[in-house]
């Protein structure tokens, strides 16, 4: 019979390498991590494949290395990349895992979504989250993008995406109860992007110069509050601009 896989251990921390594929490191997971090895000891081994690359545990094997502790690994022959984000122990993958591990397969989705998700962070101070970014980018409605990245179908929309951001822009810049960067707002965007096929930019400029902007605990009441303080600044910007070609 052939054995699967068998259990060992080692101080010979060059014989094992990390897969482009992974998650990126995480140095306040590291920490956590080390607090609770140096307190208790290493519980878990990490999971190798035939190469010695590490499937699942690379940021214990760092505590471990960095401490010149002896790492306990189990060598899985069954182990491979496609099943890293299903053994992950200390936390869970989050949907820009998942997109920066397509993009280093060569997604170009993906690609140019961390492009952008990078971009806004710093043009924003932090306050788009790359997480967001990846959601308004996204060709579906929908606000989970973990799915579509985990299956290998997250598409995305530039021009819609560069739209809604600028009408985030523009709500940064005007009188709010909240932070336009806040999800119920951000959502509401979109979905009047998506419902009313693309964003009349001066009415929505209208719509913030004009009015002190709300925010409701529900994302339905959000969307039907903006949807109708745009809608009444579209009419009003297209009434002036009938008056000024007359």
């Amino acid at each position: 019979m052939i054995k699967k896989w068998h259990l060992a251990e080692t101080r010979n921390y060059d014989k094992f390498s990390f897969i482009g594929t992974n998650r990126d490191i995480n140095e306040i997971n590291v920490s956590k991590l080390e607090k609770s090895i140096l307190e208790i000891g290493i519980q878990v081994p990490i999971v190798v494949n035939d190469k010695y690359e590490i499937i699942e545990g690379q940021h214990r094997f760092i505590v471990l290395k960095n401490n010149k502790m002896i790492v306990p690994y189990i060598v899985s022959s069954n182990a491979s990349e496609n099943h890293i984000s299903k053994l992950q122990e200390s936390r869970k993958w989050s949907s820009l895992d998942f997109c920066k591990s397509l993009a280093s397969k060569g997604n170009l989705d993906c690609i140019i979504a961390l492009n952008y998700a990078d971009k806004w962070f710093e043009e924003t101070n932090g306050k788009m989250n790359k997480i967001k970014t990846l959601e308004i980018l996204s060709q579906s409605t929908s606000s989970n993008t973990i799915n579509p990245l985990k299956s290998n179908t997250f598409k995305i929309d530039e021009l819609a995406a560069k739209e809604i951001y600028t009408c985030i822009s523009i709500l940064n810049n005007a009188e709010m109860s909240v932070s336009p960067y806040n999800n119920r707002i951000t959502r509401s965007i979109k979905r009047i992007y998506h419902n009313f096929n693309g964003i009349n930019i001066k009415a929505f400029e209208h719509m913030a110069k004009n009015n002190y902007l709300t925010c409701y605990s529900s994302e339905t009441d959000q969307y039907e509050y903006l949807k109708d303080k745009y809608l009444i600044s579209l009419k009003k910007t297209k009434i002036n601009a009938k008056k000024i070609s007359a």
